[in-house]
């Protein structure tokens, strides 16, 4: 039986839940990046500008739980690190890979808002102030990147020269989707 911590003030159990739901949709999230560079690294896809941009994704993910979980022991709270299901690792195309990848995005931030809506409930302005410096804003500018990035794909038709040309770019730009 895990004691209660003295550090633990204002910190509802409902908010220790939803921070460690969060813990593993971000964990989910690392997780589907890395298999989505799988992919991109495959020898029949061969796409370098993709598995960096998607590794990098992973990596940030990663920060992300790491911060997470150290929110969780600052306030007091226990941070679970769960198993997490198998990520997708077969794409029809590109383009929706990337769709997929957007699609992660929103649910990622949907999430941090129902986090965000829970602190509020429960009074807790400090983690309400932690989620908007530390995590709302970039998820939302992760959105438009993601989503300007499915854009410069519709252009290239998802093949031969003009996606070779965008992933190249991509390379070149340290994985970031501006082209």
């Amino acid at each position: 039986m895990v004691e209660i911590s003295i550090a633990k003030q204002n910190y509802s159990i409902e908010s220790e839940n939803a921070l460690n739901q969060q813990i593993q949709i971000d964990q989910i999230a690392q997780q589907q990046y890395l298999s989505t560079a799988a992919y991109f690294d495959r020898d029949d896809v061969a796409l370098p500008g993709l598995v960096k941009h998607f590794l990098e994704q992973a990596e940030h993910e990663g920060e992300r739980v790491q911060s997470f979980i150290d929110y969780q022991q600052m306030r007091g709270g226990i941070a679970l690190v769960k198993e997490v299901p198998q990520p997708m690792s077969e794409y029809a195309s590109a383009r929706s890979a990337v769709e997929a990848s957007l699609a992660l995005e929103k649910d990622v931030n949907k999430s941090l808002l129902n986090l965000t809506s829970i602190a509020l409930n429960s009074t807790d302005s400090q983690m309400k102030h932690w989620l908007k410096s530390n995590a709302l804003t970039q998820r939302v500018k992760n959105i438009e990147k993601v989503a300007k990035g499915i854009t410069q794909l519709e252009r290239t038709h998802g093949e031969g020269l003009g996606l070779y040309l965008y992933d190249q770019a991509i390379l070149k730009n340290d994985g970031e989707f501006t082209v």
